[in-house]
């Protein structure tokens, strides 16, 4: 009964909330990857994005002082598109879709970096506290935190696009794991497994040798956090990630049902 009246609200919310054309179109501005895209994958974005927005508080993680951040409805709108984009192709439905999504309330966003504090243990056994600087992080259960300006500056510029970066984390979770697989049936865990795996390997053995990668050297960290960037190179730069890995990229778009080089859906529910 809950499932059926969560979809019954999310129906009507898509009339009641529909975003402004202006609004809309200022953010597929901003983002040139989408250029291409169908007229009804868009229009399936814009569905998912205004119930995002309608879900989700988009709130600012500094309300005072000389670097108070105000979040706009614009920031708001690009957050909620590409956060969106890791689920366009999901569920039968965009109200089905936004289940992968269920489960938590809260977007941070910051006017910069912000210190992540953490322990580790050196060799002598000595624990040690560190604050690092980082521009996103993603909490199990809990809210995502950004760094507007890592957001704004978008992935033509720097190559990094946060928000489908922090948003794949949560994709990952879904499972209860994180450990670069996306929540997948039992049947095709062990394709994704074995094209992640091999992929994964192979770009640690270029970075170990300090080759130069077209792909973001930070993926090399651990597997999770390669499946989080070659995420953001398969929706902002797919060409590169069908070139590179040609084998993961099929088991990705597989996943996300989406052909991001065509710029269309793939919702055939047996793909």
């Amino acid at each position: 009964m809950f499932s059926w009246l969560k979809t019954k609200r999310r129906e009507r919310a898509l009339t009641a909330y529909a975003l402004p054309d202006d609004e809309w179109r200022a953010a597929l501005r901003e983002l040139p990857f989408l250029n291409h895209y169908a007229p009804e994958a868009l229009e399936r974005l814009r569905d998912l994005t205004t119930l995002f927005l309608v879900e989700k508080s988009i709130v600012s993680g500094a309300t005072s002082g000389v670097h108070a951040l105000e979040v706009t409805a614009h920031m708001r709108i690009m957050i909620g598109v590409q956060a969106c984009l890791l689920i366009l192709g999901r569920g039968s439905t965009v109200a089905e879709a936004m289940r992968d999504y269920d489960g938590w309330e809260n977007v941070v966003v910051y006017p910069g970096d912000f210190p992540r504090t953490y322990d580790f243990e050196d060799e002598a056994g000595v624990v040690h506290r560190l604050d690092e600087p980082i521009a996103g992080e993603s909490w199990e259960g809990g809210p995502v935190l950004l760094s507007w300006p890592a957001v704004e500056a978008g992935y033509d510029e720097t190559g990094m696009a946060l928000v489908i970066h922090e948003f794949a984390h949560k994709i990952d979770m879904l499972d209860g794991a994180v450990n670069g697989l996306p929540p997948l049936p039992v049947n095709a865990r062990a394709a994704f497994r074995g094209a992640i795996d091999a992929a994964f390997a192979d770009f640690c053995q270029s970075v170990d040798r300090n080759l130069d990668t077209a792909i973001d050297p930070y993926a090399a960290e651990s597997i999770d956090e390669f499946f989080a960037v070659t995420c953001e190179v398969f929706f902002a730069e797919p060409e590169l990630l069908l070139l590179e890995y040609p084998a993961y990229f099929v088991q990705v778009k597989s996943y996300f049902r989406v052909d991001p080089i065509a710029g269309d859906l793939q919702l055939d529910p047996s793909i």
